[in-house]
């Protein structure tokens, strides 16, 4: 938790370290469907296909116009009960600038290709979860929509609470209670005419609720600070985001619950 607290404090630093000149406020929509399956006990596949949409003028709705489309495969290890290896061998993404002119409707998107590192090392408390997240990756982006992808890293750290509720009104279904904070820096060949190395800062609220056994309901408000690679401008994102997590997706099929005829 020192550590989070740490992180956060030099990444702000950094921010007036820039002296950002204009800010902007953006209300957008983060939505994202997990399709998840085990491979064996330890080893666990996942694909993430995710759509954010963003409003454009003042009081139009959050679906106005595109801001982010991609397509994110996962393979998760547990190297033990509380540490967890992740590896994203490939992502593709699509990324709309966020709106402050007209102008900006008639971008085009920047194609970006990506590869992550993620270890995750969870504390399980008699009240609440504590989990540290550490993350890195590996970005191209077509920046100048020539076909030239400009590389750079990007490092994450997320310090993340989960409260589990029990309680008999439940009856056995699963309520988790969430607030995280997660800090991005960001180096390399594609910024490294930035004046400063932060890139983003997201804060999370929100809860996990099981809506049938297969089936994951995640809704919650994420508050997000970034910074644009010219240094002066800083966007204020106020986000509405839900994801819907679909777990054995193929495995239910090809085995059956224990009791059920297979001759059938």
């Amino acid at each position: 938790m020192r550590f989070s607290l740490l992180l956060v404090a030099i990444c702000l630093s950094l921010v007036s370290a820039g002296q950002p000149k204009e800010k902007y406020t953006h209300n957008v929509f983060w939505g994202r469907i997990a399709l998840a399956d085990n491979i064996t006990s330890k080893l666990r596949v996942e694909l993430w296909l995710q759509k954010r949409t963003q409003d454009t003028e003042a009081h139009t709705s959050i679906f106005n116009a595109p801001q982010y489309d991609s397509y994110w495969l996962w393979f998760n290890y547990a190297l033990s009960p509380n540490l967890k290896l992740a590896i994203s061998p490939f992502g593709y993404f699509q990324n709309y600038v966020l709106y402050t002119e007209p102008a900006d409707l008639d971008r085009p998107a920047i194609k970006e290709f990506r590869y992550t590192l993620r270890l995750e090392h969870e504390q399980k408390g008699s009240f609440v979860n504590y989990s540290n997240r550490y993350s890195i990756e590996y970005r191209t982006r077509d920046i100048a929509f020539n076909g030239h992808y400009e590389p750079n890293w990007r490092f994450r750290y997320m310090a993340r609470l989960e409260k589990p509720i029990h309680a008999e009104w439940l009856n056995g279904k699963s309520l988790s209670l969430i607030l995280y904070d997660e800090v991005m820096i960001q180096f390399g060949k594609a910024v490294k005419d930035s004046p400063s190395i932060f890139d983003q800062n997201r804060i999370y609220a929100g809860f996990s609720y099981s809506l049938m056994k297969n089936i994951k309901i995640t809704p919650g408000y994420l508050f997000v600070i970034q910074q644009r690679p010219s240094g002066d401008v800083l966007d204020y994102v106020n986000t509405f985001w839900v994801v819907l997590a679909f777990d054995n997706v193929i495995s239910q099929f090809i085995h059956p619950p224990k009791g059920t005829d297979k001759q059938r």
